[in-house]
């Protein structure tokens, strides 16, 4: 059965059950959403073309969203200043194609929070963690300095994704603490400042975020399914690939949608999910 059409507050037709989260939101969150590369070419759930980037920064812009920085968004909400509608667009890894995002955003006025890990800011060579040895290491390369710079003049924010990309509930306090503060004080002394982090692997627990707080940060990001907490360090975000566009695009943005992902039934299923492409987590204590 079709579901009823119901007219949403922006006046849009949708039907029932599709209504965007805009309506949820209000003033008391922005909605923040996640990407990695940016490279129609590459047929992995890390790239994203500019044809379906344009479409979906479109659809805030449709609606009337204010596009903010991570930080900026967080200071705004802390302030209740925060736009009654108001998107953060994140960019994980700082892939070198990442630079063509900017150009798509431009054109709808959005600005965006790009996260770099930073031993491999600059040194020509392809980006490797875990996860990710199979991928084309043509596809894997950084930005440099330079291009980071760029971004940050056209208003983008430079975040830290970490030294190295490990999963940070598996280090240790030592290692855990100077991935945390040695990737931000690089970056704050290339760009004024680094209050923002977005966690490697989306994952973070409360240990981590403590940490994160202790080496500076303001605000972090994890990046989940499930939503299993909501508070300045650690932030979720729905993360959007090549096929979200459309009816699709609208569902994954809905209120349904977004409830289910912090039901606490999946809250609860998640702890039995393993995701191969992340590593285990043994913790040391070095």
């Amino acid at each position: 059965m079709v579901p009823p059409k119901a007219r949403s507050d922006d006046g849009r037709l949708s039907h029932q059950g599709f209504v965007p989260i805009i309506e949820r939101v209000g003033a008391a969150r922005p909605i923040v959403v996640a990407y990695h590369a940016v490279d129609p070419a590459w047929r992995s759930p890390l790239a994203i073309s500019e044809q379906a980037l344009e479409e979906q920064a479109a659809f805030f812009a449709r609606r009337g969203f204010v596009g903010l920085t991570a930080s900026n968004a967080e200071r705004m909400t802390a302030s209740g200043t925060l736009p009654s509608r108001a998107v953060v667009f994140t960019f994980d890894d700082a892939y070198a194609t990442t630079a063509r995002a900017a150009d798509v955003l431009d054109a709808y006025g959005f600005r965006a929070t790009v996260f770099a890990v930073t031993r491999f800011v600059g040194s020509g060579e392809p980006m490797s963690w875990y996860g990710v040895e199979d991928e084309d290491p043509g596809r894997m390369l950084p930005m440099g300095w330079d291009d980071l710079g760029a971004l940050a003049g056209r208003g983008w924010e430079v975040g830290s994704h970490t030294c190295s990309h490990p999963l940070l509930t598996g280090l240790g306090s030592e290692l855990l603490a100077d991935e945390l503060a040695e990737s931000r004080e690089l970056l704050a002394g290339h760009f004024g400042s680094c209050t923002a982090i977005a966690y490697p692997y989306g994952v973070a627990d409360e240990r981590v975020a403590a940490a994160a707080r202790s080496a500076g940060y303001t605000v972090g990001f994890t990046l989940t399914r499930i939503f299993t907490a909501d508070a300045p360090l650690l932030r979720p975000r729905v993360g959007l690939f090549e096929a979200d566009r459309g009816v699709r695009l609208r569902a994954k943005l809905s209120r349904p949608a977004l409830a289910t992902r912090s039901s606490r039934l999946l809250r609860s299923a998640r702890r039995f999910r393993r995701r191969s492409w992340i590593p285990a987590e043994p913790r040391t204590t070095a």
